[in-house]
């Protein structure tokens, strides 16, 4: 396991609420033109007008050791409230390293004309590799020209230790194109921060029919076995997409391949239907 050297660092609350106090202010700046102001209160991410859906999937992982192959089940409903916001609840079945942790997440997200602001967390009751709770907070921020700015933080306590996460993001639309980066720090408990960094490429149509690569890499923390956690280097690539046989039956689908360290390597997928309600 990698070793630390420890250093005194600010509460992980202090350190949430001033990043994102900064976020806020730092958008409020670059929004303060009539023009921009304007715009903003006249528009909102069209996710927050879309009708609700359930969601319900399947996961599969193929190690490339003799260790036993991962799976999971999940089930999510996505609420969307206009003006007031969007809910989403998820369940997770997770079977890794021969044993099942259940858990469950919630977050609410809400629009304001000069960003969304997004609330998280999830829980489980007795894990034995997922983490036991998780609170997180995003602010996704809007500049002129089809750019935008997220910042990120977030907390996990698992049994040995818990995990502080912190990103810095930008991204550009482009007609129906995506294009986003991500750079993330993380640490165990009150270790050095090590880095990482996220590359990604949506396209989305006008029927909301999506297709997407994503690159990330770097040194993150994850769990390598039960009740083991450690900050190592990891690789990974993921296709995936969602598109719409039926009017209101759209089909998830999506193929990764991860590096874990010297630990083991992954190729998985997940398939999925969401229905419209």
């Amino acid at each position: 396991m990698k070793s630390f050297t420890r250093k005194p660092v600010l509460p992980f609350k202090k350190r949430l609420f001033s990043f994102m106090g900064s976020a806020i202010a730092l958008s409020l700046l670059l929004q303060a033109t009539p023009a921009a102001a304007e715009e903003s209160v006249a528009t909102r991410p069209s996710v927050f007008d879309a009708a609700p859906y359930l969601e319900a999937g399947y996961t599969a992982d193929y190690l490339t050791t003799h260790a036993p192959d991962w799976n999971s089940k999940y089930v999510r409903a996505c609420l969307p409230l206009k003006a007031f916001g969007l809910i989403t609840v998820q369940g997770d079945d997770v079977f890794r390293f021969g044993l099942s942790d259940q858990t469950i997440g919630a977050s609410y997200a809400y629009p304001f004309p000069i960003g969304v602001i997004t609330l998280g967390g999830s829980y489980a009751a007795n894990p034995d590799f997922l983490a036991k709770n998780t609170v997180g907070l995003m602010w996704n921020g809007k500049l002129p020209d089809g750019f935008g700015y997220t910042l990120g933080a977030e907390q996990r306590q698992y049994h040995e230790a818990k995990t502080n996460i912190e990103s810095l993001g930008v991204e550009k639309n482009a007609g129906e194109f995506r294009f986003a980066y991500t750079a993330l720090v993380s640490s165990i408990d009150h270790s050095r921060g090590e880095f990482a960094h996220r590359v990604q490429v949506q396209w989305i149509s006008a029927s909301n029919s999506r297709l997407g690569v994503t690159y990330a890499f770097g040194i993150e923390p994850e769990v390598v076995y039960q009740n083991s956690l450690s900050s190592i280097k990891t690789n990974f690539l993921q296709l995936d997409g969602l598109f719409w046989p039926l009017k209101r039956v759209g089909v998830v689908a999506a193929y990764w391949h991860g590096m874990e360290g010297d630990y083991y390597q992954r190729n998985g997928g997940q398939l999925g239907l969401r229905i419209i309600l």
